[in-house]
């Protein structure tokens, strides 16, 4: 059973488990929409964009970059810098190029970079849609768009994988400058207990 729609930040981002569910469905679908989704996803989860941010790329701004220059014209709360891309996210990109190319989208440096079946540069409205369908496909809570953007915060804050022990004393730093907060208090929501320490709190 789907639950309502999640938008606050103590809520509002994916675990491990919901995350696999809605990418594995994505990327076991292979009709025009879900690729186009699964990179738009894929993009704003590796790199946490706000979900403008992500809409308002022109295909120059990614196409055979390493990251991407969040200028004026891009960010969103005057929040501008550069978002690295890893190596897996520059391949999805540049199989996604090849594919807007097969579907004879236009790869003019000025094109958006995900557009709508009309052709047009794909709406806010258009993205909320999106997530709640592939939220509801892959039977895990509805999500907001946003909640990408969280789910990336709480996988720096959380990560036991790539992090050395003194680098994991400076999470709270690269999630403020991963998200480009202009404060640090801005980022102390990632600070607070998750929803699954409070599952296991509910416990005691």
């Amino acid at each position: 059973m789907i639950q309502n729609i999640r938008t606050n930040a103590g809520t509002n981002y994916l675990t491990e488990i919901e995350e696999r569910k809605l990418f594995n469905l994505l990327k076991n679908r292979k009709d025009k929409q879900a690729e186009r989704d699964y990179t738009l996803l894929k993009l704003c989860r590796m790199t946490g964009l706000r979900r403008g941010e992500a809409l308002a790329l022109n295909v120059a701004d990614v196409y055979g970059k390493d990251q991407i220059a969040v200028d004026e014209r891009i960010a969103e709360k005057g929040a501008t810098g550069e978002v690295y891309l890893p190596v897996d996210l520059q391949d999805i990109l540049k199989r996604f190029m090849k594919l807007k190319k097969s579907w004879g989208e236009s790869l003019e440096d000025v094109s958006p970079l995900f557009v709508s079946k009309k052709g047009k540069r794909l709406s806010l409205r258009s993205f909320n849609d999106i997530m709640d369908k592939w939220c509801s496909a892959a039977d895990i809570p509805r999500y907001t768009p946003h909640a990408l953007r969280h789910t990336k915060a709480h996988s720096i804050m959380d990560d036991v994988k790539h992090l050395s022990d003194d680098e994991k004393q400076k999470a709270l730093l690269f999630t403020n400058k991963q998200l480009r907060h202009k404060s640090l208090n801005a980022t102390m929501i990632y600070t607070m207990p998750t929803k699954e320490e409070m599952e296991k709190v509910a416990a005691i």
